[in-house]
């Protein structure tokens, strides 16, 4: 049940891998405290304590720019404090897990094949498998189902 030709899907993959090299995608203080629910002071404390980063900050210091991976971080260390961590613990789960935010990063950039619509869902193509390059591996995921994992023969 494809919807969208093989070149289409190719253009959108290549496209998305493109944008995923670039970093500089930036947000405001007050566009991360929004998308966070954590106030613009409390962002400027964890920047004084070093427990995030400004990617671009004006001279003044009055202007901040985040990364997004930033504000993803700012979300999991609210996450935490939600229950119950105190700051200083929930820096350091958060910190444990920069380099799998990397990899995963990595991982999506690297081995997004193909993408298909099915019936509630989609049909990843994640690439071939290192020792059978004819067997890609494919991820499944359809609404209120656990993700399915198979091994598909290309033609």
């Amino acid at each position: 049940m494809k919807e969208t030709s093989p070149l289409a899907n190719r253009d959108f993959i290549l496209r998305i891998k493109e944008i995923m090299k670039q970093d500089n995608f930036l947000l405001g203080i007050g566009d991360i405290s929004r998308a966070t629910g954590v106030s613009q002071r409390k962002l400027r404390y964890w920047e004084q304590r070093d427990y995030i980063k400004p990617a671009k900050c004006s001279e003044d210091g009055q202007h901040r720019k985040y990364t997004y991976f930033t504000m993803a971080k700012i979300s999991l260390i609210q996450s935490y404090l939600a229950t119950g961590y105190t700051l200083k613990a929930a820096v350091a789960k958060t910190k444990a897990y920069d380099q799998v935010t990397v990899a995963i990063h990595k991982l999506v950039r690297e081995r997004l094949v193909d993408i298909n619509k099915i019936e509630d869902g989609y049909e990843f193509d994640l690439g071939p498998l290192a020792d059978q390059p004819e067997i890609h591996v494919h991820a499944i995921i359809k609404a209120d189902q656990p993700t399915q994992m198979i091994l598909k023969k290309q033609n």
